[in-house]
């Protein structure tokens, strides 16, 4: 059975305001001087970092600081509770219900931690459309997180899929399709959502409408 497993934030969630702003916020607690959403969005998509705490500590470094991360999930986690309402669907019922109805097994493997995932997915009503969901810390070794393959490795078998499309919006999340190609031995295709960053020679769409007709498309072919 092919499927389809989808990335959460800046494919399903927009996180602008909320954990991109809680990058700026808490390196400016720490730094304590003003820092440009832009300069935050430029380092964490331009280095590929997928999880947020490890971006805010590398902001924090372009300014010529050094944070321990535990000081720093500390004082990202409590801003970003403060802000997480500000987030916006992407991907909505209406998208994934329409793909539901083609008979799609779907999936999510995020960076994101539990309690935040469910916190959104309550509140938005998601849980319902997905057949499998592998959070951040559902996987307890630190190396073998996303992006690391083993993470999509374990999100396709548990699925039980013999092909699948992996919806992503970064770097990171194309890094992990291509290791994965070489590790396993399952076919995986890599389509890339949105404009955060661009990759050069993958499949990008950029609308929900064009998404999904894309992704039918993609596993007719796997």
């Amino acid at each position: 059975m092919k499927g389809v497993i989808f990335d959460v934030d800046g494919v399903i969630v927009d996180v602008k305001e909320s954990y991109h702003l809680a990058i700026k916020m808490t390196a400016e607690a720490f730094l304590g001087h003003e820092v440009d959403l832009d300069t935050v969005r430029a380092i964490k998509f331009g280095k590929g970092i997928n999880n947020d705490w490890i971006a805010t500590r590398e902001v924090i470094k372009y300014f010529g600081k050094e944070i321990e991360i535990e000081e720093i999930i500390s004082v990202f986690n409590r801003i970003y509770r403060q802000v997480r309402d500000k987030e916006k669907l992407i991907l909505d019922g209406k998208f994934f219900s329409y793909l539901k109805t083609q008979n799609i097994p779907l999936g999510i493997l995020t960076g994101r931690p539990k309690e935040d995932l469910e916190y959104t997915f309550k509140r938005f009503g998601l849980f319902e459309y997905f057949d499998f969901i592998l959070d951040d810390d559902q996987i307890s070794v630190e190396e073998l997180k996303k992006p690391h393959p083993f993470a999509l490795h374990l999100c396709i078998e548990s699925m039980n899929l013999s092909a699948c499309a992996y919806v992503g919006d970064s770097k990171a999340d194309w890094e992990m399709v291509n290791s994965y190609r070489k590790m396993y031995e399952k076919s995986v295709k890599y389509v890339h959502f949105g404009q955060n960053v661009k990759v050069d020679g993958v499949i990008t769409v950029n609308a929900p409408d064009e998404l999904a007709l894309t992704l039918q498309e993609v596993l007719k072919h796997l």
